[in-house]
This record gives structure tokens, sequence and C-alpha cells, in this order.
């Protein structure tokens, strides 16, 4: 197994959930880990605490930029919309 590190923490186990999925759908291994483990992150819980990113060491600079990528074509890009009418 390769070396891994942590890229981030989600707030929640949905939200990192949506990062592994879009990371594995380009090429990068992904290991979700509670950060509330074992304190809260079973079913009776609900969604738990935040949830750690953990990564391959030699895909961190691609997954940083994916991850940037995506906050800029999540958050609307350049132009804004929002007072078109």
């Amino acid at each position: 197994m390769e070396d891994l590190m942590l890229l981030k923490r989600a707030p929640n186990k949905a939200e990192a959930e949506i990062i592994k999925s879009y990371l594995e759908s380009n090429g990068i291994y992904v290991f979700l880990k509670s950060s509330t483990v074992p304190y809260g992150d079973g079913p009776v819980m609900g969604m738990g605490g935040p949830v750690e990113i953990w990564i391959p060491r030699n895909s961190l600079e691609i997954a940083i930029a994916l991850l940037v990528r995506r906050e800029i074509e999540e958050g609307g890009g350049i132009e804004d919309d929002s007072n078109k009418g």
C-alpha cells in the first residue's frame, strides 16, 4: 500500500463522500476516516462529525488542483448571474 497523507477534513460524511467520488472519478484512490471514532460515527449517531480524507502522497498535487477546479466550477466561476431576471 502506498504512503497515505491527510488531504483535508470534510465537515461531515456526506461532503466527504462527494469529494471521494469526485477524486476517484479522476483516478485518485481515497480513504475516508472519521475524526470522531469511536465517539459518534455509528448509525445511531447520524452523520457524525468531521471526516478525514486521505490520499496517496504522490497524488497530492493533482488532488489539490482538482478540488480547486471543483470549487471554482461549483462556485459559479467568474460570471455572477444572480441579478439576471
